[in-house]
């Protein structure tokens, strides 16, 4: 089974929990749109290869992509203005039709993305992971190590 790093391997061993603390357990996905995505025919959908820094964040309930990521991307909007709450209060924001591949672990999340300002508020991430992806997972966290891995055993 697929394990991933949601941490900053990469880093200096001494700085990772404090890279951690700061941004939050993290992972490198590709995100588009591919409206001829059949996911019982495809073994992924048509995406660009960049990849995008996704938050893992089981404070939140679905799964959210940054409003001007989704703009550039030409993401089709599936509603807008629609009423949201969130850290900041409510606000109104748009919902995005996307696909988010997880390299890692071979997986993809599609469907309804929530618009979020992440980079216009200085964020890092581009997209939010929540808790409706994360049900099939298992998420190991040591603060103290900087270190979290992502599976699907």
């Amino acid at each position: 089974m697929p394990t991933i790093s949601c941490g900053f391997p990469y880093a200096r061993q001494e700085v990772r929990s404090d890279i951690l603390a700061d941004l939050g357990p993290t992972i490198d996905v590709r995100i588009g749109h591919d409206p001829g995505f059949d996911e019982f025919t495809e073994p992924e959908p048509l995406l660009q290869p960049d990849l995008y820094p996704a938050l893992v964040d089981t404070g939140a309930d679905g799964n959210s992509i940054d409003n001007e990521l989704a703009s550039s991307l030409r993401l089709p909007a599936y509603q807008y203005d629609v009423l949201i709450s969130g850290s900041v209060g409510q606000h109104v924001t748009n919902i995005y039709l996307a696909h988010v591949y997880i390299p890692g672990l071979n997986r993809i999340v599609g469907g309804r993305f929530t618009g979020v300002n992440l980079a216009g508020g200085g964020q890092y991430h581009r997209a939010i992971i929540g808790r409706s992806f994360l049900r099939g997972f298992v998420l190991h966290y040591d603060g103290r190590t900087g270190e979290v891995t992502l599976s699907d055993d």
